[in-house]
């Protein structure tokens, strides 16, 4: 009978290759990502309680959706920034600081105008995202991070957009 011999399986560490000052960037650009998305859940937040409208129902729940999904997505960004070694920063100084998005019209009650703004912000979030996860072919975990958040904010795009038309 022939015996197995267990081989130890050899773990890549590729991130340890990396040079710090290409981690520092990565790190850099995932809590500029991180404030960006923070804010994005700010705006839906607040479209979400101030909708009015002939679809109140409809687009209540749907800016609720988002504005849960870009949570999660800063979340998964402040995770990442952290497990390579750098620091999550996600305070209200931080967001308002490093965020790509414009000011938010904040007294703006009207169904469109609040689908065209998060629509818009959606559309500006999935961007830099797609700019940051570009050529990180050296830090596939950050890549599919960033993968992870464009797809969802297409998504989400998609559907305020099916509103606007």
């Amino acid at each position: 009978m022939a015996t197995a011999t267990l081989t130890p399986a050899k773990v890549e560490r590729p991130l340890a290759a990396l040079k710090p000052s290409k981690k520092q960037e990565i790190i850099a650009n995932l809590n500029t990502a991180l404030a960006t998305n923070l804010d994005l859940y700010l705006v839906a937040k607040q479209a979400h309680w101030n909708v009015k409208g002939p679809n109140f129902q409809g687009l209540h729940a749907l800016f609720d959706t988002v504005s849960d999904a870009a949570r999660e997505y800063a979340d998964l960004l402040a995770e990442r920034a952290v497990a390579l070694g750098g620091m999550a920063m996600g305070t209200h100084h931080d967001v308002s600081s490093h965020t790509a998005l414009q000011k938010f019209p904040a007294s703006e009650r009207r169904w469109q105008p609040l689908v065209k703004a998060v629509h818009d912000r959606v559309l500006k979030t999935a961007d830099q995202a797609r700019d940051f996860g570009g050529g990180l072919d050296d830090d596939i975990a950050t890549q599919d991070i960033y993968v992870e958040i464009i797809r969802g904010l297409d998504k989400w795009a998609w559907m305020l957009e099916a509103h606007l038309e």
